[in-house]
Parts: C-alpha cells; structure tokens; sequence
C-alpha cells in the first residue's frame, strides 16, 4: 500500500491527494505540518519536503515528480496526454506554475506581500480566463497534471479575498475541475473549509 505524507493545509500536498484520487489507488495518508515535521520523517526524507509518498519501500517528493511518478506507475485514468508534444507542453504548465502561481499564492498569505501579488494573480487569471475561451482543460480536451497542479491554488482562492466572478471561462473551468468525484475526495478537513470563508 501507498504511504503518503501530506499536510493538510498546502496545496503541493494537495495536487499529489487528487493525484491518488483519480486513480482511486489504496492509500494511507499521515498527516503532518510542514513546520513542525517529525522526527521519523525527517529519517525517511531529510530535505523535509511535502508531499512525501512512499511505494515499495522507495522513497518520493517534489510534488511534480511524485506525480509523475504515480501517473507512471498507475496509469489508468491516464492524466499525461498521449503525444509527445502535448506532453512536453504539460511538462512546461506544471514548470510554470511552480515558478509563478505558487510563489504567489505563498506571498499572499504574506499581509506585506498580498496586495502586489494580489494584483499579479489577477493578472494571470485574466490570461488564464482568454486561454480557456478555446479549451475545455488546460492541455487541450484531457484532465491533466497541469490541471491537477491549478485546481488547488484556484480552490483556495476565494478564501484569499480573490473574486473571480469577471472571469467567466476560468469560473466554468473551476466549476468543471471541483465537480470532480476525485477532487471533492482529495480535500483535507482544512479544505472544505475554506469554501465557507
């Protein structure tokens, strides 16, 4: 069985639950706090990074990764598309919203921060609601891993004070992505909360 170590409150460990449950895979989840680890974790993985899953006794973190990995070695419902190409532009998604959304996201919760990056994030979702004019999900017509790293950042952000009411296509996109029987079982007690803010 699939050991996972996830926190409850952060999106990374988040994308790797929806991961597990699209794939409907037996999993025994322990939940930890990213700043407060504990010890025998710390032996299984010393960098400290969640999500941390193990399988077969081998152990795997970096949300991307451990995702891939999961898609990999679990691969029904497939959630890489299948040319080469669409997976390459899924690859570069996933870089991107670990380089720009994330970050944002994190400096939001930053009261310093949160007004610029408020203004960042409003940014991206207006882009993101014209590329979602002509698509269904983010690569196309298939539910991806980009997919699966947008929808935990874009689930919390109504408790961020973020409306995104203006942005009809991003909105039936959310829609789609949280009407997800995989999605509503991935959240935490922590996560079905925040839509109550």
């Amino acid at each position: 069985m699939i050991k996972l170590y996830s926190d409850g409150h952060c999106p990374d460990s988040h994308r790797t639950r929806i991961v597990l449950a699209e794939k409907e895979l037996p999993v025994t989840i322990i939940e930890v706090e990213a700043d407060n680890l504990p010890a025998e974790f710390l032996e299984l993985n010393p960098y400290g990074k969640l999500p941390t899953v193990i399988d077969r006794d081998i152990v795997f973190f970096e949300s991307s990764v451990v995702n891939e990995y999961l898609d990999e070695r679990y691969p029904h419902p497939p959630l890489k598309p299948g040319s080469p190409a669409e997976r390459a532009q899924m690859r570069m998604a996933v870089l991107q919203l670990e380089r720009e959304l994330y970050p944002l996201y994190r400096e939001m919760l930053n009261p310093r921060k949160k007004k610029e990056a408020a203004k960042k994030i409003a940014t991206y979702l207006e882009s993101l609601n014209t590329y979602l004019a002509r698509q269904e999900y983010f690569i196309g017509e298939q539910y991806t891993l980009a997919d699966v790293g947008l929808a935990p950042i874009l689930w919390r952000l109504s408790s961020l004070g973020v409306d995104t009411s203006k942005w009809p296509n991003l909105e039936a996109y959310m829609d789609r992505l949280f009407e997800r029987p995989a999605f509503q079982r991935s959240l935490s007690e922590h996560e079905q909360m925040l839509q109550d803010f």
